[in-house]
């Protein structure tokens, strides 16, 4: 069994989408690439210091953003902010889902999904309610945000951040229907340590192409990182049964941007967090939220031969 990552350089891949401004808390990027029957998407967060994650934007995708076909604003949500959306297909009616972190203010974070509907041009933002809130009491009785979501048969599982009041950790809840969700027993799933002793939440996970086993890609920063709340870096845990994970980078992160280096304590942002991966039947693109020299993020896409 080898469980084999892809090799990518993202300091090498290519720009998709920048920013409007320069500078830090400028970003765009948190994607979500989804296939949904021949059609292919890529949603977006847009965010500046202002008006902070004011902007989720679903474009139609084909080897490149192509016209936005869906605009969900944090005004019309009557909300603060929005962060990284996910977008799934009901295993039993095909149809699109669509669910959305939000700030209702003060770090008030909720999971809200919109009605489900035929297309992704025709969800309905105004629709959306709430689906997962915090436990009090429990590791996520803080915030819960940033989920990503896949389906196994009739199963969901959400991967979602959970904060305690310390920092976030990679939580899991599933469901049979996206609608009602139980927590997994074990939460948090993928604890912070080694490097990333601050932050640790699950950014996607695909099925290994040469082992029976998941791939775990996940965001991390240590507690002596600079800006350690939103300067994450990717690793990598592997699972048999997506409920239970062993990190597999423990020694440092698997992608981060030019300025970063594998070592604890990153005096410069190395930011290359929020990866979602769209497999094909010859090769994977790679999808991250990337630092820019100037303080900002972009989104850039790394395009591999499929691993073997």
């Amino acid at each position: 069994m080898h469980a084999t990552p892809p090799a990518v350089d993202f300091g090498d891949a290519e720009t998709l989408l920048s920013p409007d401004a320069t500078g830090e808390g400028n970003w765009v990027g948190a994607p979500c690439a989804y296939d949904h029957g021949d059609d292919a998407y890529l949603a977006v967060r847009e965010r500046d210091p202002d008006r902070r994650g004011h902007r989720v934007t679903v474009y139609a995708y084909d080897d490149g953003v192509g016209e936005a076909v869906l605009t969900v604003t944090a005004e019309e949500l009557g909300v603060v902010s929005i962060e990284r959306p996910s977008l799934v297909t009901h295993p039993r009616t095909g149809d699109v889902q669509l669910y959305l972190p939000v700030d209702r203010g003060g770090n008030d974070w909720t999971i809200r999904k919109c009605a489900d509907a035929p297309s992704v041009e025709s969800v309905d933002p105004t629709t959306a309610r709430p689906v997962l809130r915090p436990a009090p009491g429990g590791t996520d009785a803080g915030v819960v945000k940033d989920p990503t979501i896949l389906t196994v048969g009739g199963r969901y599982y959400m991967f979602y951040a959970g904060a305690d009041g310390l920092s976030e950790q990679a939580h899991l809840a599933t469901s049979v229907d996206g609608e009602t969700w139980t927590r997994a027993a074990n939460n948090p799933v993928l604890e912070r340590g080694y490097w990333h002793d601050h932050h640790t939440r699950v950014s996607t996970v695909v099925p290994a192409p040469d082992a029976p086993a998941w791939l775990v890609f996940y965001d991390g920063s240590g507690v002596a990182d600079e800006g350690r709340t939103w300067n994450l870096r990717t690793g990598m845990a592997v699972t048999t049964d997506l409920k239970t994970f062993t990190d597999t980078c423990p020694d440092g992160p698997l992608y981060a941007s030019p300025a970063a280096d594998r070592r604890t304590g990153l005096s410069t942002f190395g930011t290359c967090r929020y990866l979602d991966v769209r497999r094909r039947e010859d090769d994977w693109e790679l999808f991250a939220e990337v630092a820019r020299e100037d303080g900002s993020f972009e989104l850039r896409r790394a395009t591999v031969d499929r691993p073997f």
